[in-house]
């Protein structure tokens, strides 16, 4: 089994270092420790168990002179030991380290809660944003089935319209090729053509011929072959049947309005709100032409305000005291830091 490291005394470097001076910031063995107690600048020393002391972090010290720091300049924002006080920070604002550390942990405990709220609302917006990106791909993939059901629908209805049609055309077809047929052979069956051209030649000999006993003999026989040709005249009107087709015309948008139309909306991502905290000095950005709750008596792009307040319960609202108007709300995205 592994063992941990065991210190020694930093005082007599005897003994094991089982106790901790929380002023010195050493390991005291026991005996050490009783000793260090009696002298009178470390009487009030603070000791502690070395294991629940944590002797790996110490406590900063001045690197210039070695001293402890006892002070914080408010003007410089450092800390200063007794030496630096008189001499590099002279005539600055400063008080005790106890004192700038009371008011450290307020706004400390303050922008640590604020700076909780944000991870809690970013946590929030994460679980927001994947439950919207699963109802928009949800959307879109039913989105696509109802365009391919309703292309299904038309594709139908133009299968059983071409069907219908193809039907028609096909009975047409028949009954007018029948009807074309029946006539044609009708017209066939009224007359012989070669025969009846040979009569009409003979008439035709003998008309101009001299024999006029066999032109009257035949007179009869003339007459019966005219009369029967007399009746080609009724097939002197033709009539013809037509299958044609007729597209519509084709519009602009037709299939679209067959269909239907889609939107797409583009997703903008998150809103980065800008690093404003109170006390900063801001302006209205220059790219928002107006501010949303508008601008107030006196206010411009050229304004200049500090901020007094930022509601963690309210969407994004700052206030604001500009040298015109010392209660001006507004939105935090729509400005900057100066």
């Amino acid at each position: 089994m592994a063992q941990c490291p065991v210190n020694s005394c930093e005082i007599c470097e005897n003994s094991i270092g089982r106790r901790f001076c929380m002023d010195c910031e050493q390991l005291f063995c026991k005996s050490c420790e009783i000793s260090h107690l009696k002298t009178k600048s470390c009487v009030n020393h603070v000791f502690k168990d070395a294991d629940k002391a944590n002797p790996e972090v110490k406590t900063p010290i001045c690197k210039q002179h070695g001293e402890k720091y006892t002070y914080y300049c408010n003007t410089c924002s450092s800390l200063t030991c007794n030496i630096c006080l008189p001499t590099t920070h002279n005539k600055h604002d400063f008080c005790l380290i106890d004192a700038a550390a009371s008011k450290t942990r307020s706004v400390l405990d303050r922008e640590v809660k604020v700076a909780e709220d944000r991870i809690r609302r970013a946590k929030e917006k994460v679980v927001s944003f994947r439950l919207n990106l699963n109802n928009f791909e949800d959307e879109a993939d039913n989105t696509k089935t109802d365009i391919a059901e309703r292309v299904a629908v038309i594709t139908k209805a133009l299968n059983d319209t071409q069907d219908s049609y193809f039907k028609s055309i096909d009975e047409h077809k028949s009954k007018e090729s029948r009807k074309m047929k029946d006539e044609i052979d009708k017209i066939e069956n009224t007359i012989a053509f070669e025969n009846d051209i040979q009569s009409l030649n003979q008439i035709k000999s003998l008309i101009d011929g001299q024999n006029d006993i066999i032109l009257l003999d035949l007179f009869s026989d003339f007459t019966k072959t005219l009369k029967e040709l007399s009746l080609l005249d009724i097939f002197d009107k033709e009539s013809t049947a037509k299958a044609k087709f007729f597209p519509a015309a084709a519009k602009s948008g037709t299939i679209e309005k067959l269909i239907g139309s889609i939107k797409l909306v583009e997703f903008s991502g998150a809103e980065v709100k800008p690093n404003i905290k109170v006390g900063d000095r801001v302006r209205v950005k220059s790219s928002v032409k107006k501010p949303t709750l508008g601008w107030g008596p006196g206010v411009s792009h050229k304004s200049i305000g500090t901020v007094v307040d930022i509601p963690s319960n309210t969407s994004g609202l700052i206030h604001i005291k500009f040298p015109s108007y010392s209660c001006w709300e507004g939105y935090i995205n729509e400005m900057e830091l100066v």
